[in-house]
Formats: C-alpha cells, structure tokens, sequence
C-alpha cells in the first residue's frame, strides 16, 4: 500500500466561497533536485487595510517561498520574515489607524510530511491516532507578521494513514469548541469537511484547509501466466538502461546536498526468456484430436447418434453458487429500494424535527448569542433536510422562518446615500487626513494630523476654518501637532480640549482664542492612545502601562496628581481609543471592547452580533439611549450596543468606503461621519 495525500481548503471572501483567495492560497514548487511540494498559506489580517494588504503578503510569502534556493523549512522562514519586514516597513510610514498585521498559518506538504509554520493569530489542529491536538505557536511566534520582533514556529509532522491536519481562520473558535470539532473529525473527513463548510459558508471571511493521509492500493501486477509470449510474436529486444533514480531523502536539509543524489548504477539487461509451446517432433505425423482446454472423455460433446437428456447435477459446486447468487440479486432487486426509501424517509424526519426543536428553543432563549446559535442549527438542519427532499414544506417552511429570525436579529439598518456637510479637502488650503470627530450643539470640530490643526466646520454649511494650528502660539505656550481631541462639559458651556504630541493640554471655547492648560505630571505617562472627558474630569488612556490614568479639575486646568483607576485583568496593550460615562470604555485593536466599571473589569462581549467588529476606529456613548456606537471601518459599518455589552443594531451605507470617526448630537437622533476628507451625516433609524 502507497500513502497518499489529499488537500482540501476553502476560503470565503466577503461571503463569496471560492477554493482560493485573500485569506488563502497555494503555491506549487517543482524542481529536479528535489521531491515535489505545495505550499498552502491561510493568513488572519487585521486593520482598515487588512484585505488589500492580507492578500499581497499571501503573495509574497510565495513568491519568496518559490524563489528561495535554502532548504525547504529554510525557505519558509524566510519568506515569512521578509512579509514580516515588508509589513514593519509599510507599518512605520503609515498612521496607526492604517497599520496592518496578518496572522499565518502556512504548511508544506511533500509527500507525507508536513511542516506547519505559525505566527500570529490562527488555529491549527493534528488529528493522530484518534487523538486531536491543538497545535500552538511558540512563545516567539505569537506576534502576527507587521508586529514587533517575530520568529516563526516550524514544526515537522509525519503523517500516517487517517491523519489529519487542519488549519482554519480563528472565527471557528466562535463556532464550535474543540471538542466538538473532535467529535467532528472523528466521523472521517469525508463527512466531517463538508459539514465545516455548512457551518462556516455563512461568514463573511474565512479559510481552511485539511490536509489528510490514507492508504492507496499499489498497482496490480500481471500474473505469470498473462505474460506468456506466443511462438509466434516477435521476441522483445532487451530494453534500455533505465535513468539513474532519486535516493530517498530523509530530512529536508538534505536538499541542499548534490550527494543525496547519486545515480543508481544500471542493471545489465536480461536475456528475454522464451515461453512458447515446446518444438514438435517432426519424426512421426501429429493428429490434434481436440483442445488443450477440453474436457475428459466422459464429458466430450457427441456429434451423432441419440443425444444424451438434459440433467442436473446437484452436487455441482458450480451450479449451487450461481443460483445463490440470482437469488440474491432478485432479494436485492426486490428489498432494498424500500429499505433505503425507509432509511432516507426516517433521516429526513430526524431533521425536521431536530429543527423544529432548535427553532422553538430559540425563541425561548434570553441570551442573544444562544439565540443566534439555535437559529443557525435551526437553519442548517432544515438544509440538510431539503438535500434529502427538495419539496418537503415542513423544511421549507422551518428554513425561511429561520432565515427570517436571523435577519431581525442581525439588526441591519441601511442608511442610504448620507448628506455631505463639508469636503475639506476642497475647502482648506494644504494636505488633510482626518482623524477626530467631536460635535458640539451646531459645530464640528474636525482634527487634521496631517495638516497639524482643529478645523471648525459649522453643521448647517459654511467655509471652514482654523481654530488650532502647529506652530502657533497660544497664551505665550507654542503649539505642537495635535494629537488627540474631546468635549468636556455641555453642549453650550463646555470646551474642546486639545493635546498635542509634546503632552500639552489647550482649551478651545467657541469664539475664543485656544489657551493653554496645566496638566501635572505628563511626562510620566509611558504612553497616549487617547483622551475622554467625564464629570469635570480628564482621563488619560496609557496602552504600555496598562492603564487609565485620572486628573481631577483644578483651579488651572487638571493641575492635580493623577490617579490609577483601573484594577485586576487589564490587557490594554492593544487600545485604541477611550470613551467614559460613568463607566470606562476602551476598544482593541482586534476588535474587542473592554468595560471597566469602578476600576474593575466587566464583560463586554456583544452578545448577539452576526460577526465580530473587525477594525474599529472611533467610539462615542449616548447616555440618553444607553447606547455606545463604534465605527468597524473593516465591515464598513456602525455597531450599536447597549451599555450591558448586548448587541442592538448595526447601519450600513454605501458612503462607509473609509470609515474614520464617528459622533452623535446630544439627543442621539443625528449621525455624522468622517468617510477620508469629508463629513458626513444622516439621521439614525430604529
């Protein structure tokens, strides 16, 4: 038996399934000098440019991969750290909202060895012996490529008959647990690949693929007696040297060695042996009675004289197996159609039903996640009902009242085309990149890092202008490049707070002149992500130091000393952005919102929500609505949840190409948005 492997992947791609695409590719290398290998790469991007950019470091680590002369895990490391240089480079000349990272998870398959290299986010499970495992990157290989210092994880898996690796998109975590897709793998690939496929066809991006091992029969080899010759063909010449073959190779690194290739010497050839009927004897005339295949005498056919009555010989092995066998064939003719129409009739009413009981489960559940779940099994099982019976209306009807309870439950809300309230690149002299968004009453203020100023931009229309500009100087303090803005106060008595890249604070009151603010102690501070303003006070997102640093007001300014807030499991090494109403919210860069309630770290998990925030940019919290927004740039969406972490209801609209910022008036009701240099708004509908 030879062992033979199989790959089977799939990749889905803004809900378009394909066999290749952004998130997955494969890449074949064939060189004399060595066995044949397909290199397979799934990569997990992040960032607004994620997308784009995920599918050109696909690229690149294969072009690399095939380009390399090193050996074949040599190779693979290095077109891995070249992407990850490639990604650091592009990563230090862009702004942080734009900065990208992929996650990889890449194996090279020759023959039946694998070698699986990771970085970064990504799932990779083994399945040997009936026993699955999850295979993890080493410490050094958890930052994804385009973050930091990494070196890949290579590990070597041989493969045997039955075994299976598996490598998929970290949205399968949210899916199923381990031991469900243990109990999955565990019903044979062939069953268990197209059932992860129905289960992961429905999200907007994702891959896998699966790589397994079984036995193939060896060709069959001809019988002696099926090559015998007859005397009357030619004979065959003696056939040609064969070319000198491969030694098998044992580990990879050989493949930079010429002397694992020593030709094999060439066999001297055979003499072609004769096989043909033994010479006659010509001495005495030959008389050929009858065929060297006939039967004894007793049994030969009479050509004259009475002939003989036809019987039966029951004792005739021959005879009894034949009728056994009419006999079965008439019994399987005769039974098994009902049998099977039996089978599939009971199968298809175990669906049915299991459907029904996940759709009334599902209006029962409190939770929206279980909810979402039950409705999914709902929705699938009554699939796989209609592939058994195409007209069957019970499934018919449990599918499309599934359906329609997800779609209410995905809360999508189309906006249309929004109302353009100020291009700036139009109206302001200079280069601009938006990247701040506060209202306040009838103003927009609109925060340039590229052109190192606040713009002023009145809602009902009118030139914009400069309030805040780099380089000027403000109540005898020269102003940097701003960094971070937010509103402190009411509508029509507060103030826009400014803080610039040398950690200074200015106030900028409508119709006044920006005045500068005592802020004590800044210089302590290991980082800034952000700035949020609460109940007269100042607080300070600080990523590296893992926390929320708080001043309280003073007669000058925040010249008070800052407070730690936040307390236990933090983890803000990722932030982006802060937003506080009485509770602290911070949002990753993974997406993932964090909520801190008297210092302490409560859950957040969006219960609900059809996929999870991709790339989030911006977040405000309407405390009238108890409501936070968060602008997901990656899903070209707003997301909506209420302050206990469920998910509500999501907007859309055409307009979201370049998603940056977002904010809200007072009461809730009017939307605006920064889409690359223009300003946006419409009114929000519930």
């Amino acid at each position: 038996m030879a062992l033979r492997t199989w790959v089977a992947r799939f990749v889905v791609d803004n809900g378009r399934v394909t066999e290749e695409g952004g998130r997955l590719r494969t890449f074949q290398r064939r060189r004399l000098d060595e066995s044949d290998v397909d290199l397979h790469i799934l990569c997990e991007p992040s960032g607004v440019k994620g997308d784009e950019l995920g599918a050109q470091a696909l690229d690149a680590v294969g072009r690399l991969f095939l380009q390399d002369r090193l050996s074949l895990t040599g190779g693979l490391v290095r077109a891995l750290l070249g992407t990850h240089q490639t990604l650091l480079d592009w990563n230090r000349r862009s702004l942080p909202r734009e900065q990208v990272s992929c996650g990889v998870s890449a194996v090279a398959v020759s023959g039946p060895v694998v070698y699986l290299a990771q970085a970064g986010p990504g799932l990779a499970f083994l399945r040997q012996a009936g026993v699955l495992q999850r295979l993890r990157p080493a410490e050094e290989a958890v930052a994804p490529l385009g973050e930091g210092e990494v070196e890949p994880s290579v590990r070597r898996v041989e493969l045997a008959p039955g075994d299976l690796l598996l490598a998929a998109s970290p949205a399968l975590e949210r899916i199923l647990d381990q031991e469900t897709l243990e109990g999955l793998l565990g019903r044979g690939s062939e069953e268990a690949l197209p059932e992860l496929y129905l289960l992961t066809r429905d999200l907007p991006n994702f891959a896998l693929f699966a790589v397994t091992c079984n036995d193939e029969p060896d060709a069959v080899q001809p019988e002696d007696g099926d090559s015998e010759m007859d005397s009357s063909q030619p004979v065959d010449e003696p056939s040609p040297p064969q070319r000198p073959q491969l030694k098998e190779i044992e580990d990879v690194e050989e493949l930079s060695d010429r002397s694992a290739f020593e030709p094999e010497k060439p066999r001297e050839p055979e003499m072609p042996v004769l096989r043909g009927p033994p010479p006659l004897d010509i001495s005495r005339p030959v008389v050929k009675l009858r065929s060297d295949q006939s039967i004894g005498r007793s049994e030969y056919a009479r050509t004259t004289g009475t002939p003989r009555p036809f019987r039966i010989n029951l004792a005739d092995g021959k005879l009894l197996r034949l009728a056994a066998a009419a006999i079965f064939i008439l019994l399987v003719i005769g039974f098994v159609p009902g049998l099977v129409k039996e089978g599939r009739s009971e199968k298809l009413g175990d669906l049915v039903v299991a459907s029904q009981t996940q759709f009334a489960a599902a209006g029962a559940a409190s939770d929206p996640a279980e909810k979402r779940r039950l409705l999914n099994d709902s929705r699938r099982l009554s699939g796989e009902a209609l592939r058994i019976d195409p007209d069957n209306s019970g499934a018919v009807s449990l599918r499309d009242q599934a359906a329609a309870a997800i779609k209410t439950l995905d809360g999508v809300f189309d906006l249309g085309a929004m109302t353009t309230v100020a291009s700036l690149s139009r109206q302001v002299t200079g280069e601009v990149s938006l990247e701040a968004l506060t209202v306040a009453g009838s103003t927009a203020f609109l925060l340039d890092t590229r052109g190192g100023r606040v713009l002023v931009v009145a809602i009902g229309g009118g030139q914009p202008s400069i309030a805040y500009q780099d380089g000027e100087t403000y109540g005898g303090t020269p102003a940097k490049k701003p960094m971070f803005i937010t509103w402190e106060g009411s509508e029509r008595g507060g103030r826009l707070l400014v803080l610039d890249t040398e950690r200074k604070l200015f106030e900028l009151r409508p119709g006044a002149q920006p005045a500068p603010l005592a802020v004590r102690r800044s210089n302590t501070w290991s980082s800034v992500a952000g700035i949020a303003a609460y109940d007269g006070n100042l607080y300070v997102l600080d990523p590296k130091a893992n926390q929320v640093h708080r001043y309280l007001p003073a007669a000058a300014g925040f010249d008070s000393e800052p407070s730690d807030v936040l307390s236990g499991n933090r983890d803000l090494a990722t932030a982006q952005g802060i937003a506080v109403d009485s509770d602290i919210f911070v949002f990753l860069k993974d997406g993932r919102v964090r909520r801190f309630r008297a210092g302490a770290d409560m859950e957040f998990p969006l219960a609900g929500i059809d996929r999870p925030i991709k790339a989030p940019t911006d977040i405000t919290i309407v405390s009238a609505a108890e409501e936070m927004f968060v602008a997901d740039s990656g899903n070209k969406r707003v997301v909506v949840a209420g302050k206990d972490g469920n998910f509500r209801r999501q907007y859309v609209s055409n307009s979201f190409t370049d998603l940056r910022a977002l904010a809200l008036d007072s009461s809730g009701a009017q939307l605006y948005v920064i889409t690359s240099d223009t300003l946006l708004t419409a009114p929000i509908v519930r």
